[in-house]
C-alpha cells in the first residue's frame, strides 16, 4: 500500500508541473512573456554630438536573447550602427547586454556594449562604447513601440554622441 501511495504521489507532482509553469507563464506580464527569446529590433537615431557640433542621423539594428531571471530579463545580444554625422559615416559594431524590468506592457531596460567603431574620411578607428537606457510599451508578444536614449564613443576619434531616438521591436 504504501508503494501505490508512494507511486500515486510522484506521478501527481511529475504530472503538475507542466500545469505549474503553464500557469506562471500565463501570469506573466506581456512585457515579460515579450522579451524572453530571440528579439529583433531596429529604429532611426538623432546624434547629438557632446561637442556642441551639428547634429546627425543614423539607424540602428539590434538583436538578443533574452532569459528570465526572477523579476528580470537578461539579455546578450548585438548591435549595429550606421549613421552620418558632419559629412562622416561612423559605423559600429558590437555584442551588447541589456537587463529589463517588465512591469504590465511597460519595459524599461538599460543597455551597455564594447565593440567596434570606424569614421570615413580620414578614416579612423577604435573601441566603441556604448551606454544607455529606454522603455518599450508591448502590445503583445509580437510587437512593442518605445524610446532610447544612448551615449557612444570611439576611442582613438573624436567621436561622442549622445543619441536619442524610436524604437520598433518584432518577434515572436
Amino acid at each position: 500500500m504504501r508503494r501505490l501511495i508512494a507511486s500515486l504521489t510522484i506521478a501527481t507532482a511529475v504530472l503538475a508541473v507542466p500545469a505549474v509553469v503553464s500557469a506562471q507563464e500565463e501570469s506573466q506580464s506581456t512585457a515579460m512573456r515579450a522579451n524572453r527569446g530571440f528579439r529583433f529590433g531596429f529604429g532611426p537615431q538623432l546624434l547629438i554630438p557632446s561637442d556642441g557640433g551639428p547634429l546627425g542621423g543614423g539607424l540602428v539594428l539590434d538583436g538578443r536573447y533574452g532569459i528570465k531571471a526572477g523579476p528580470t530579463v537578461l539579455a546578450p545580444g548585438g548591435r549595429l550602427g550606421g549613421y552620418l554625422l558632419s559629412s562622416r559615416f561612423i559605423g559600429t559594431a558590437m555584442p551588447t547586454f541589456r537587463i529589463t524590468l517588465p512591469v504590465g506592457p511597460f519595459a524599461p531596460y538599460i543597455v551597455g556594449g564594447v565593440g567596434g567603431g570606424w569614421l570615413s574620411n580620414k578614416s579612423e578607428g577604435g573601441v566603441a562604447f556604448l551606454g544607455g537606457g529606454g522603455l518599450m510599451i508591448h502590445f503583445g508578444r509580437v510587437f512593442a513601440i518605445g524610446a532610447e536614449a544612448t551615449y557612444e564613443t570611439i576611442t582613438g576619434t573624436e567621436y561622442k554622441a549622445f543619441g536619442i531616438g524610436p524604437s520598433i521591436h518584432i518577434g515572436g
